[in-house]
């Protein structure tokens, strides 16, 4: 029973590690492992007919672009609340250690994040229910309103803003420009 016991604990440790060590800051993000499909420009390219050959191409790559950057804004949020809740008892469970929880209070509440109101599917809807597990996200998806008034009453705190978020996105992509994949065809890499 204890290399069972040891055998778990050795996989949590390291689910947790694994996370923590692919924070933003720290990470090197892939690059696309697809390819664009040529048909979008041309479609775009029928609907506005006064775009040429560059301007569709340049389209394509800001879309993997804008794709690459949405795939990272998580984990930026994540490690943002990772730095600023500590203090207050909150710690981040780095590497999905807690299924469906993304940090975890001293006196065992749970909170899960999204980045916005409708970034949660049907699943992970689900395992909350009948659990005390909280959900809050940080933007609305039909309108720029913005929810840290929320999470701030949740986590006890009066601190977490938009403000505070942005700029830790723009020092964390400063510090570590490979946490945002960019393709070096991408014409707008310059």
């Amino acid at each position: 029973m204890k290399d069972d016991e040891e055998a778990v604990i050795l996989k949590w440790v390291t689910k947790y590690k694994s996370g923590y060590d692919g924070r933003a800051t720290k990470r090197v993000s892939n690059l696309p492992g697809t390819v664009a499909d040529p048909i979008i420009e041309k479609i775009i390219g029928v609907r506005l007919t006064n775009l040429d050959t560059q301007d569709l191409k340049n389209i394509t790559y800001a879309h993997r672009l804008s794709m690459s950057a949405e795939n990272i804004l998580g984990l930026i949020l994540e490690e943002y609340l990772s730095d600023n809740l500590i203090s207050s008892g909150w710690h981040c469970a780095w590497g999905e250690t807690v299924k469906s929880v993304d940090f975890v209070h001293e006196n065992g509440n749970l909170l899960q994040i999204k980045n916005r109101s409708n970034s949660e599917n049907s699943s992970s809807s689900a395992i909350r229910k009948g659990t005390e597990i909280q959900k809050w996200f940080r933007i609305k998806a039909d309108r720029v309103e913005y929810m840290w008034d929320s999470l701030n009453e949740i986590c006890g705190t009066s601190h977490l803003s938009e403000e505070a978020f942005t700029e830790f996105a723009v020092n964390c992509l400063t510090v570590n420009p490979s946490c945002l994949a960019v393709e070096k065809e991408n014409t707008w890499s310059g």
